[in-house]
Order: structure tokens, then C-alpha cells, then sequence
């Protein structure tokens, strides 16, 4: 008969095991202070190294914002792209130009010691990295990714245990989520029209975090089964679906989208939401951003989608008109 190992021996590997899982999930054990320099992937499989703790740096994402202010390292951001709106201190800090366009003569003068963009800024690379600054390039393609991305981060810039617990939290509010509609058959799962813009007619397709949202919520995409990430519809496609929820982004300085034009539309009288009452608007920043907030957009839809087990939607907001807002299918993320 085998013998049993000593308690203190047992426990001391149980330990040891913690410590390699957390190192194979992060680089690190959580709440570890990382050991500069700094080497790993980001998420194009690049090879990164950071030589010392970044104290500037410079985010090219409304995203990256996010997630940097998440981990507690608002206070090392001295340039944002000019969408970078959240939280409000982020619109405090230096602008760096737009997100498709990003003014590398101002990214040199800030003397940042790390800029972090996403897949998105690749055609950077060469003229960013001539310049001897380390790049990080995030591209998250789940939610789950996103909760990595956020431990990432935090290591990178010293701040682990920020990094662990804004994953956490992440993690835990989507999972209560879809714990609560875990139970819920696949065919009563509301069908869910998503209108991204009106002007023509597009939704969002499988690849998109608003589709991610929508399936962690209990509901189903409607257009999931699009070839492309972000599909032009025809009207009578829409009605051809026969959606149970529309629900559209509300825009800072857009009307393009609005329930009554939805309900006026030609045909649509025919379609269960429109019936039944079922459209709704949403923050389309929320539902967009990799970051974060999706948390927040998880919860919202699975209001929309099963008031009786959630509670009643919030009211849509009235946003404020921004000076260089633009359709959310077009906008930075």
C-alpha cells in the first residue's frame, strides 16, 4: 500500500502547483512585482520586451485607455487618441491624434517609454519602433481574451495585483451572467437584431464583441451567420429574420437610429419586436470596447433580453453631442 505524504510536504506542493498555474495563465504569480526587463508575446505573437517599469505611456485605443485606467495606471498615461473618453479623466490627457491616424511626431515628443494600440496599428510598427519604443499590440477575439489582456497589462506596467483584480471582476460579473442563462434551451433564447447603422442597413456579425455580448446575455445574433464581421442588410432581410429585440447603439451626437424610425419603417409592423414593443438603445461605447465595461453591456442585454430574471432595462441616455463621432461600426475600439 502506498504511503501517505506528510501533510506540511502535501501542502507545500499544493502551493507549488498555485504558483505554476498562475505563472502558465499570467507570466507570474498573481500580486508578484514583475522583474524588468520584461519579455513576452502580446496578442500577435510578437516577441516584446520592456526594459524597465513604464512610467509614460502613450495609448492608441479608446479600449487600451480603458483597460490601463482599470489596472490602476491612469496615472502613467501622458497621450490618449482623441475617442480615449473614458472614465472622464482620460479626456484630461494629451491628445495624440485620431485612432486610424495618430500623430507620430507628437507619440516622440511625449518621450513615452511603451505605447500600446491594437492589431489595428500594426502599419505603426517600423516607424514607432525606430524611434526605440516598445510596442504592445492587444486583439482580443473573446471575452475571455479580453480578462487576459487586462492581466497582461497589469504586468506590464508593475501593477499585477490591479491587473488580477479588474480580470477578476470582469470575469465574475459576465460569469453570474451566464450562469443565470446557463439553464435557458437554445430555442427560447430571444432572437436579436443588433442595428449597428441605418444608413444602409448593418449589423453586427459573428466576429464582433456586440455578438459576443448578445450570446453571453441568453440571446441569440440574429446575424451570426453573416459572412462578414460587420454586414450591410436589406430591410426585407430584417424582417425576414423576424428579430424578438432590436436594439440599437446610442451615439453621442447621432439621431441615424431611433425606435420610432425603426417602428416606421415600411413592413416592419410585421416583425415580433416591433409588435411586441421590444426595442431598446444601449451605449454603443459599452458594447464595442473590448474592455472592461463589457461587463456592464452583459448585464444591460440580459435585462433586455430576460427582464424576469434580471429586472427591468435602464432607460436609454440621451448622450451628449461630441464633436467627431462617427457610426460604431467605423469607430475606434
Amino acid at each position: 500500500m502506498a504511503r501517505k505524504a506528510p501533510f506540511g510536504r502535501s501542502l507545500l506542493l499544493f502551493s507549488v502547483a498555485l504558483v505554476l498555474a498562475s505563472c502558465a495563465r499570467g507570466g507570474q504569480p498573481t500580486g508578484a512585482v514583475p522583474s524588468y526587463p520584461l519579455s513576452f508575446r502580446d496578442n500577435l505573437g510578437r516577441e516584446v520586451q520592456v526594459p524597465r517599469e513604464p512610467s509614460r505611456v502613450v495609448s492608441l485605443a479608446p479600449s487600451v485607455t480603458e483597460v490601463i485606467f482599470a489596472v490602476g495606471g491612469g496615472g502613467k498615461l501622458v497621450g490618449v487618441d482623441r475617442f480615449s473618453d473614458f472614465p472622464p479623466e482620460a479626456q484630461k490627457i494629451e491628445k495624440i491624434g485620431g485612432f486610424s491616424d495618430p500623430s507620430l511626431e507628437k507619440i516622440a515628443s511625449l518621450k513615452p517609454d511603451l505605447v500600446i494600440g491594437t492589431a489595428m496599428h500594426k502599419k505603426f510598427l517600423p516607424q514607432l519602433e525606430s524611434l526605440g519604443i516598445p510596442v504592445v499590440l492587444l486583439e482580443p477575439g473573446s471575452i475571455e481574451d479580453v480578462e487576459e489582456n487586462i492581466r497582461l497589462v497589469g504586468r506590464i506596467l508593475g501593477l499585477v495585483k490591479g491587473g488580477e483584480e479588474a480580470a477578476k471582476r470582469l470575469e465574475s460579473r459576465v460569469g453570474a451572467v451566464r450562469k443565470k442563462v446557463s439553464g435557458i434551451p437554445e430555442a427560447r433564447r430571444p432572437l436579436v437584431y443588433y442595428e449597428v447603422y441605418s444608413e444602409p442597413l448593418m449589423s453586427a456579425g459573428p466576429g464582433t464583441f456586440i455578438s459576443r455580448v448578445i450570446e453571453a446575455a441568453g440571446g441569440r445574433n440574429a446575424f451570426a451567420d453573416a459572412s462578414t464581421d460587420w454586414p450591410e442588410v436589406s430591410p426585407e432581410a430584417v424582417v425576414a429574420k423576424d428579430p424578438d429585440v432590436i436594439i440599437y447603439p446610442s451615439v453621442h451626437g447621432s439621431a441615424s437610429v431611433s425606435a420610432e424610425k425603426i417602428r416606421g419603417r415600411p413592413g416592419w409592423n410585421r416583425i415580433k419586436a416591433v409588435r411586441e414593443g421590444r426595442i431598446y438603445s444601449i451605449d454603443a461605447d459599452i458594447i464595442s470596447r473590448p474592455g472592461p465595461r463589457l461587463a456592464e453591456a452583459v448585464e444591460e442585454v440580459a435585462r433586455i433580453l430576460h427582464p424576469d430574471i434580471f429586472g427591468t432595462p435602464r432607460p436609454a441616455k440621451s448622450l451628449p453631442r461630441r464633436e467627431g463621432r462617427v457610426p460604431v461600426a467605423a469607430r475606434p475600439i
